[in-house]
């Protein structure tokens, strides 16, 4: 006769189902069941501009209802009636960017490209714009000493400036 091979089944292992439930078993009779209702949001209330208040739709979203407002027809009284060409307030270079567009000055002259492009004089990573002006405002005189740099500080907090009562904000900045 043949002969085969003598396998010995070994048994499964022995794991006791309570065992492995017995940890979980107290955290599920103990576990609460939360049913959090989300609060609906009430955003007319926040609202503080009548004009826009007035238009407001409760049956749409925040977002439907600003799509669906034509801001010229809504604002159109508080609009300049023409766009100033020079801005308010022109760019000033202050006394710790002075010793670095002299640099600037100095190694490149009018290209601005390479004064952006110099990772050892250009420390702030100054954009080509941003060297631009600097470089421009250095040539015109526009100079800022470091205590008009401390005063124009606290003027740029409007809501709480250090001294006197906050400002009106102007919304278009003219």
């Amino acid at each position: 006769g043949a002969t085969f091979p003598i396998v010995v089944a070994r048994p499964a292992a022995t794991f006791s189902a309570g065992a492995m439930v017995r940890g979980t078993r107290s955290k599920i009779k103990s576990r609460k069941v939360v049913s959090r209702k989300t609060k609906e949001f009430k955003v007319e209330k926040k609202i503080q501009d009548p004009a826009f208040r007035a238009v407001y739709d409760k049956n749409k979203s925040l977002r439907e209802n600003m799509q669906a407002v034509d801001l010229k027809k809504l604002y159109y009284d508080r609009l300049p009636e023409k766009i100033p060409d020079e801005p308010k307030h022109p760019m000033r270079v202050g006394e710790e960017e002075v010793p670095i567009v002299k640099q600037f000055i100095a190694k490149h002259g009018d290209d601005y490209e390479a004064m952006h492009w110099d990772i050892k004089i250009n420390v702030f990573q100054w954009t080509t714009g941003q060297c631009k002006k600097r470089v421009i405002a250095y040539q015109q005189g526009m100079i800022r000493s470091g205590a008009a740099e401390i005063l124009s500080g606290h003027g740029q907090d409007m809501r709480k400036p250090i001294f006197g009562a906050p400002k009106q904000r102007n919304v278009f900045g003219h």
